[in-house]
């Protein structure tokens, strides 16, 4: 198909094709049960609205592109003329507002309040923080289980690699701490710039476009207001493939520790899956001196990172461990390494499992530039290749993996947060989609579309988004404060009844305040007696929780531990 038979046939292709994949991830979802727990709720509440609104614009977008004239003067809009850095400084602006407005400076998962625990306790000095004595007993209620904890000690930490929190950390320093993200969203823009300027030398709007596509994905929007590890890997991966790409033995050394650095962020294998498509392409030729480089510093760089969790629990052993015959043990209760817990997880994907991967792939489509789709169909159909294409395209297809065999859905999330590090890639890969529409001189209307579709994008999705996360986030960070500020020594949170209860305590890893906040879930019948005895305990009200929002259940909801009878007798005995 050449390119000047692209026109409204095509969209309306596109659009019919879209459609049918959002009804058949909402018939996955809601009728077969794909995804589960809050991953679930998010997208009964988020991401299947989301579907709706996001064909009703294309399809307004495309009825805007039908008059000729209309469609003409604006396929002849030049994008050539905006500044990368324009994009990047306006979507910057756009995230810090929204970090505060939108997400309230809240860390609403685990995932994210675990940047935030760490950074406290770096910027305390240490790498691991420790609990009072009084408080040991109850390590596990106050500071979840994505937290490691060793009760004998009371040393606690993140159970993630401290990339991100040490990021936080140094933009805290001079008060950007919560800006993070934002901050490395924008970078990430300007780097997305430069690969395809690297990639489509000749091609002027190509960095434009490029910047374009990223700045008005939805996704990208959305992390940048978060403390997610996730705006962190797509900016050190787009640093690391520029730095590949320039292909000079200081920037293949500089490309590995950055690998290092990303592989540090949060998980160790996103980097490691991404980057392998590029770094076999070394194999043929055979360049043996670069993958040395490679090999080397991926070897001690990931050997350390892995190290984290002994390191953190063990760092008053750190003068003298060369010394000494042989490394301790970890405390008990420590996770596993990295390679036992994946083997723990591993298992082959189910009917369900493919269901799901489905439906979170359709989220990430529906959570990116509305024009990138179309832009990557005509990619598809004009044989859009180039010299690193299908290594780009690969580096997506071997990041999906692990999640068949390991993790199918995500829980919290804002579009499909697993392959966020990608998004660059997705981008890339539409740019020879724009090339071949740009050539578009008799048939206006699919570049017209095109363009509106980057319009509406910005004018309805990245709105409505707003107004889909903060309706979620503000009722727990208002819960969440509405804890800190009871007066008792203690709060208990049923997250038998609240939903995602378990989220809303939130605890310092360097000076655990009154009132202390725990988790019923992780507290037993003995230890509320004990709790109750010793301390003034009252159990967060529900009613006042709903109020804020929050879904709050009649009945508890399961799983139950064998002494849940016990546990609700203990608490209405302590309330009495």
């Amino acid at each position: 198909m050449a390119a000047r038979t692209f026109g409204l046939k095509t969209a309306v292709m596109i659009i019919a094709g879209l459609i049918a994949l959002f009804v058949t991830a909402a018939v996955l979802v809601v009728v077969f049960g794909a995804t589960k727990s809050v991953s679930r709720l998010i997208y009964h509440a988020i991401d299947l609205p989301g579907f709706v609104v996001f064909a009703l614009v294309m399809i307004l977008c495309l009825a805007l592109a039908l008059p000729t004239g209309p469609a003409r003067r604006i396929a002849a809009i030049d994008l050539a003329k905006l500044s990368p850095t324009f994009i990047a400084l306006a979507v910057l602006l756009i995230s810090v507002v929204g970090v505060q407005v939108v997400y309230q400076g809240y860390g609403f998962s685990m995932d994210e309040w675990m940047t935030q625990l760490q950074t406290e306790i770096f910027a305390s000095g240490r790498i691991s923080g420790t609990v009072p004595e009084e408080w040991r007993a109850y390590g596990k209620a106050m500071y979840h289980g994505f937290a490691s904890f060793d009760p004998q000690t009371g040393t606690v930490a993140s159970n993630y690699r401290p990339g991100m929190a040490l990021i936080y950390a140094a933009f805290s320093l001079v008060g950007l701490g919560a800006y993070s993200s934002a901050i490395l969203n924008a970078v990430a823009i300007l780097l997305i710039a430069r690969v395809a300027r690297q990639l489509f030398p000749d091609l002027i709007e190509a960095p434009v476009i490029a910047a374009l596509l990223l700045a008005t994905s939805q996704q990208a929007l959305a992390a940048s207001l978060t403390p997610y590890a996730m705006s962190a890997h797509l900016c050190l991966n787009l640093l690391w493939l520029t730095l590949f790409l320039e292909n000079r033995w200081l920037t293949h050394v500089m490309a590995a520790a950055i690998g290092v650095a990303t592989a540090s962020l949060h998980q160790i294998h996103a980097h490691l899956f991404f980057a392998l498509p590029f770094l076999l392409t070394l194999l043929s030729p055979l360049r043996w001196r670069v993958l040395a480089i490679y090999a080397v510093i991926y070897a001690v760089g990931h050997a350390a990172v892995s190290g984290w969790d002994w390191i953190s629990f063990n760092r008053h052993l750190l003068p003298v461990v060369a010394e000494a015959p042989s490394l301790p043990q970890p405390p008990s209760g420590l996770q596993a390494g990295v390679l036992e817990r994946a083997l723990g997880m591993f298992r082959l994907p189910s009917l369900l499992d493919w269901a799901t991967i489905t439906a979170n792939l359709t989220r990430l489509i529906a959570w990116q530039s509305l024009a990138l789709v179309p832009l990557l169909y005509v990619s598809v159909k004009t044989k859009g290749q180039f010299i690193w294409g299908r290594a780009l395209a690969a580096s997506v297809l071997f990041s999906l993996l692990p999640y068949l065999f390991l993790m199918p859905d995500q829980g919290h999330g804002w579009g499909y947060r697993y392959l966020h590090g990608l998004l660059g890639n997705l981008v890339l890969l539409a740019i020879p989609g724009w090339i071949a529409v740009g050539t578009l001189q008799t048939k206006p209307r699919f570049k017209a579309w095109v363009i509106l579709c980057l319009a509406g994008t910005v004018l309805i999705m990245i709105p409505l988004r707003a107004l889909q996360i903060g309706t979620m986030v503000r009722p727990y960070a208002a819960a969440t404060a509405l804890a800190s500020q009871q007066d008792a020594d203690v709060v208990i949170i049923d997250s038998y009844r609240v939903w995602i209860g378990g989220d809303i305590p939130r605890n310092s890893a360097v000076t655990p305040a009154r009132p202390v906040q725990m988790d019923l879930r992780d507290l037993s019948a003995d230890q509320i007696t004990s709790l109750c005895r010793a301390y003034t305990v009252i159990v967060l009200d529900n009613d006042a929780i709903r109020k804020l929002g929050v879904r709050v259940s009649a009945d508890p909801f399961g799983p139950f531990p064998d002494d849940f009878d016990a546990i609700e007798a203990a608490l209405a005995e302590c309330g009495s």
